[in-house]
């Protein structure tokens, strides 16, 4: 009886925290980071100031923890594809898609952190950039060796393959920046095929192109 209460609690806990980050999602992308308050967030999701403080200590501990998750939940998805037994290419394009797809659906919250990313304390920025560091090493770790399937499949040219997923994370970064900061409104997938172009062109055998 008492294990099944302490199951509950963490139930009810976990959802409570769900109600918080989702509510504070909605608010940052809104209004930007420093412009919201606790309060605001405790607002949209129906709860006391002084609750959201049992969970986060902080607003920029709730914000770090949002970009956090982001990633980790990209990380998945793109995980799950590239150790799919497809060819390197097939897995690459289709690892762009979901990643554009994605940024797609949270573009007002990530563009609120491109913009006011320079304005935060250092301290706080070290903290992200640690758990950030450490999700994106993973993610590179696991494309090259997708680089390293494709140059034994004969696709890619023999360079290295930490060098080729670093490339082509690089030009998808610039992208996407570039589609956050964009006065003009456009759909990030359809540069998917120009990115996929730019990387394989420098990438595939030269004798495949020809």
């Amino acid at each position: 009886m008492e294990t099944e209460k302490i199951r509950r609690k963490e139930r009810e806990y976990l959802a409570h925290r769900e109600e918080i980050l989702s509510a504070a999602e909605k608010v940052f992308a809104a209004k930007g980071f420093f412009p919201t308050t606790m309060s605001d967030i405790a607002r949209e999701a129906e709860f006391g100031t002084g609750t959201l403080y049992k969970y986060f200590k902080s607003k920029e501990e709730l914000y770090f923890t949002l970009i956090d998750e982001k990633v980790e939940e990209i990380n998945r998805l793109v995980k799950t594809e590239l150790l799919q037994k497809t060819s390197a290419v097939e897995r690459i394009k289709k690892v762009l898609g979901l990643q554009f797809e994605f940024f797609e659906r949270k573009r007002d919250f990530f563009k609120i952190y491109i913009s006011e990313r320079n304005r935060f304390e250092w301290t706080v920025k070290d903290d992200l950039g640690k758990g950030l560091h450490e999700k994106m090493v993973a993610y590179i770790n696991i494309l090259a060796e997708v680089m390293r399937q494709g140059i034994k499949e004969g696709k890619f040219r023999p360079l290295n393959p930490m060098d080729l997923a670093h490339t082509l994370v690089g030009i998808v970064n610039s992208f996407v920046f570039e589609w956050l900061i964009s006065r003009e409104p456009y759909p990030l997938i359809s540069k998917l095929d120009t990115v996929l172009e730019i990387f394989l062109g420098g990438a595939q055998q030269m004798e495949r192109r020809k």
